[in-house]
């Protein structure tokens, strides 16, 4: 479900034309058949006005549900409502300091913004190996809150040029930081302060959730 959907949701919902949205949000005539038709997005301008008149944040407006997340009707559909349910993107790269890319989200994960805080500024991607074993292990989908000045004893998602991500506890020192694995099978990872800069070495965020899928004992423990 798009921006596009919602729209022509609201509608329905409300028994409207398309052409009484527009002119009551104060969209120029035939925007949203422009939008339709030719693929565009509204500018900001437009998304605000949309947005407002259907009493609505931009980012509820413009984020993009998947369909399965709004497949179901009925009392449950009115509870995932009432709730406000976020969707985290689940991401097959890291953002660094840029906005989103569409091509990065490869799915989306549902989340109660009571349980994790602040959905708008969360990623989430699968953990990159089994440094951090067994809190948190290989193929674990790992909730990211973005953030580029982490406290010493967060867990953190780490990059930097021509080296794998990392997902390590951040310990700082005087004079640089310490990338330190859970795992005694992988090494931690140092950096003074001025390599980082030079380098750079990038904090996507810290690691504040956790999705896990349930195997049986035998094929979660390896030889």
């Amino acid at each position: 479900m798009n921006f596009l959907d919602k729209i022509l949701a609201y509608c329905r919902e409300h028994h409207i034309s398309t052409s009484q949205f527009e002119r009551e949000a104060g969209l120029s005539g035939g925007s949203i058949s422009k939008w339709k038709h030719k693929g565009f997005d509204p500018n900001y301008r437009s998304q605000q006005k949309i947005a407002a008149y259907m009493n609505i944040s931009v980012d509820d407006l413009m984020r993009v549900i998947p369909d399965e997340a709004v497949s179901f009707s009925g009392a449950g559909a009115d509870i995932v409502r009432q709730a406000s349910v976020k969707y985290i993107p689940v991401l097959n790269s890291l953002p660094g300091d840029k906005p989103l890319d569409p091509q990065m989200v490869r799915s989306y994960l549902p989340a109660m913004p009571e349980s994790i805080g602040d959905p708008d500024r969360c990623f989430a991607m699968e953990m990159p190996d089994s440094s951090m074993s067994p809190e948190y292990c290989a193929g674990d989908i790992i909730i990211v809150l973005r953030c580029d000045d982490p406290a010493s004893g967060d867990i953190v998602v780490v990059s930097s040029p021509g080296e794998p991500v990392l997902c390590r506890k951040l310990i700082r020192e005087d004079d640089g930081i310490i990338l330190q694995p859970f795992s005694r099978h992988y090494d931690a990872v140092s950096y003074r302060y001025e390599e980082m800069d030079m380098l750079p070495v990038v904090f996507s965020g810290k690691v504040i959730g956790i999705f896990r899928t349930v195997q049986s004992f035998s094929e979660s423990v390896k030889e």
